[in-house]
């Protein structure tokens, strides 16, 4: 079986992790051919590493624009032979679904939906146009059941017989044997209290909800910021106007996540929301504590097993890091639990339900 996983770029990301994740294990089966196809040809670390293994076929478009509206011509040249197409993310939605329909192919087009929320859906002159693209596709892969019920409730209940919710997987080996950076590389201590954030540098991500924790913890408690994009400068220009340079640091995209969470001491996703927090299971992976907002996706990681505070509120969520950092049972106690969360979101289960996906279409 031949099947292209399309998506726009292999930018910082849950999905674009996962999508990396995912065909490498799907490419170890030999009868099936993994393709990647990128609308964006942006070099970055994940797209090194699927560059680096030989099983995996990847394409990129030629254009440099995401809304060109000759991406579905560029994709008819690459995947007419293709017996699946898995389209992740928006406009590589539409794109996939406009080009099934142009040039009449009978291919099956499978959408995995990454997100509870996005921009659409709050705008209602694109309701009728939302349900006609998703009502082309063959199949829909939900992350969580927060992502599953926000989308029904988007669409209509008529979509549910082609929507199954399959939680995303990681490569838990990577993350059980990662080897922590040594903290004197990026002039810390081994006194100091770290605190991590991995995520791209958008709104709805929050860093500046942790930012602000910062003013009222100790001042050896740290943070690392790992990521890129447009609300990074507020972000700098906040720790600059609380006087935190020497406690906030930003280190860009980086290749080398599971040995950074192991260098430090709590993992925080602050997001305003998540279709799943997949930088949350990597925490669990690496045996530390996962801070997370209370937030859907997130509290059905999370809850239970690493603790949840009120999004938005650097009160409560300095409360949760002072009461980890002062108290080493609870501390050891909260990342155990996290550790054995870890267990149910093995890439290699969630690469076996995809197969069993294209087989069944």
């Amino acid at each position: 079986m031949k099947i292209y996983h399309i998506i726009n770029s292999l930018r910082f990301g849950g999905a674009e992790r996962l999508v990396v994740d995912l065909c490498t294990k799907l490419s170890e089966n030999d009868s099936d051919e993994i393709h990647l196809l990128l609308l964006d040809d942006i070099d970055t670390p994940l797209k090194k590493e699927v560059e680096n293994n030989r099983k995996i076929k990847i394409e990129t478009i030629p254009s440099k624009n995401l809304y060109d509206i000759r991406i579905p011509f560029f994709i008819n040249k690459i995947v007419a032979d293709a017996d699946v197409i898995h389209l992740h993310l928006f406009p590589t939605l539409y794109w996939g679904v406009l080009y099934k329909l142009l040039f009449f192919r009978k291919q099956k087009i499978v959408f995995t939906e990454h997100s509870t929320e996005n921009n659409r859906r709050s705008k209602w002159y694109l309701k009728k146009l939302e349900r006609f693209i998703y009502s082309r596709l063959n199949f829909i892969i939900c992350i969580s059941e927060s992502t599953k019920k926000n989308l029904i409730q988007h669409l209509g209940s008529g979509f549910k017989t082609i929507i199954k919710v399959i939680n995303n997987g990681v490569n838990l080996d990577r993350f059980y044997n990662a080897v922590a950076c040594s903290r004197t590389k990026y002039n810390l201590s081994e006194n100091d209290f770290l605190l991590i954030q991995v995520a791209s540098f958008r709104a709805a991500k929050d860093q500046p909800t942790l930012i602000r924790s910062l003013t009222l913890l100790p001042y050896h408690v740290k943070a690392l910021f790992v990521g890129d994009g447009p609300e990074l400068k507020k972000c700098k220009e906040l720790v600059k106007n609380n006087e935190l340079e020497d406690r906030a640091f930003f280190l860009g995209n980086q290749s080398n996540i599971d040995e950074l969470i192991k260098m430090s001491d709590i993992v925080v996703v602050s997001s305003h929301y998540e279709g799943f927090g997949i930088v949350a299971v990597e925490g669990m992976a690496c045996h530390k504590p996962v801070v997370a907002s209370n937030a859907p996706g997130l509290s059905e990681v999370v809850g239970g097993y690493g603790i949840l505070f009120d999004g938005r509120k650097e009160e409560n969520l300095a409360d949760v890091i002072k009461q980890l950092h002062s108290n080493s049972s609870l501390y050891n106690t909260v990342s155990e639990n996290c550790f054995s969360r870890s267990i149910n979101f093995s890439v290699k289960e969630i690469a076996r339900h995809y197969r069993e996906i294209y087989n069944t279409l």
